[in-house]
């Protein structure tokens, strides 16, 4: 039996240790590298153009020859106006690839000994970079869709409501003569507070393709954050995200019943069971929830609709590159850092500067 990748030693070319092992010249000729692919020659972020610009070694900076500008390798970045060495930015870079099912931004300050804004902000950024790199080609071949709620999860109340035994015998003889049985009566519930919390509730909608290799699961995936799992928006993803003429793998949900006018449609009844003999189900999706939810229960214990679309990313992205080695992963990363540019959503965070919107689906 072949060993599984993740026990792979190819799978550790580039770990937490040995970033620790570096000093911070190390790690400031490594970023270099991802950045400008060499250490003699960069590209202006002011100009474009690309020279071997003159070093100013004690500050780790450049002047352009050309436009006389200075620049460093974290400017005009999401990193641009960093107070993190570049050793403990590289450490919570990989702490965030290595951790599976997200980080704990309490645990990544006390790792990177900072504050739990610095982690907050640091970890925002990344979540804002991998939302400018998120995929927009459409999907081809076998796709699967399906929506899963969030947040809003209701609360509840202190106290246990004893059950009546008439109301327990009542309820057996109902079920034994095949007639309906009356409704138990259920733990007490804190009111308003739920009826509050339920107006956090919103939709994760996921897309992913499946890959024709047994055993590979899905290839990429596309995720956008609704109000309801309903058709309008179910259609506009599909129509939007998905190339013509491929195969589409949903569960019963009548948001998906439109479906078969522009794709080849199948479905799964969950009612029934998680997979049809033929094969048919929705489990890729499946397994983005799971790892979504794992963040929410057992990382961050709650979840805001305001930032649900970027840790969606962030699910979505982990989902992508879980086969990918760690040199890879943080290659991927950092492109995508370096492309977002100056951070709009977490530059000045604390000093009030927010994103005033949720990230949902608009429509195409």
């Amino acid at each position: 039996m072949a060993q599984h990748f993740l026990k792979s030693s190819q799978l550790r070319d580039l770990t937490l240790f040995d970033v620790s092992e570096m000093d911070e010249d190390a790690c400031f000729w490594l970023l270099v590298e991802h950045r400008w692919a060499s250490r003699s020659h960069q590209s202006c972020p002011h100009c474009g153009v690309v020279d071997r610009h003159y070093f100013r070694r004690a500050r780790r900076q450049w002047r352009c020859k050309h436009c006389d500008g200075y620049f460093s390798v974290t400017t005009r970045t999401v990193f641009e106006d960093r107070k993190l060495s570049f050793k403990k930015m590289l450490i919570g870079l990989m702490v965030y690839i290595h951790a599976a099912n997200g980080i704990s931004i309490h645990h990544l300050a006390r790792i990177l000994d900072v504050q739990v804004k610095t982690a907050q902000a640091f970890v925002g950024k990344l979540r804002e970079a991998l939302w400018g790199a998120r995929p927009t080609t459409p999907l081809s071949g076998l796709v699967q869709i399906d929506g899963g709620y969030f947040g809003g999860r209701p609360r509840h109340g202190r106290l246990r409501r004893k059950a009546d035994p008439a109301d327990i015998a009542a309820h057996v003889e109902a079920k034994l003569n095949g007639t309906k049985p009356s409704k138990r009566k259920a733990r007490s519930r804190l009111g308003r507070m739920n009826w509050l919390k339920r107006q956090k509730r919103r939709v994760v909608m996921v897309l992913r393709q499946v890959s024709p290799e047994p055993g590979k699961g899905a290839v990429r995936t596309i995720v956008a954050v609704c109000m309801t799992e309903n058709d309008l928006h179910a259609t506009q993803l599909a129509t939007t995200f998905i190339e013509p003429g491929s195969d589409i793998m949903t569960d019963e949900n009548a948001a998906y019943d439109r479906l078969g006018s522009w794709f080849s449609h199948r479905t799964v009844q969950h009612a029934i069971e998680f997979s049809t003999i033929d094969g048919i189900n929705d489990n890729q999706c499946e397994s983005f929830f799971s790892r979504l939810r794992r963040y929410v229960l057992g990382v961050s214990h709650r979840i805001e609709p305001k930032y649900l679309a970027d840790i969606a990313i962030e699910m979505a992205w982990r989902e992508d590159v879980r086969r990918r080695r760690e040199g890879d992963k943080l290659e991927i990363l950092l492109q995508a850092a370096f492309r977002r540019g100056r951070s709009r959503w977490w530059r000045g965070y604390f000093q009030g500067f927010h994103r005033a919107y949720e990230m949902l689906w608009q429509g195409a």
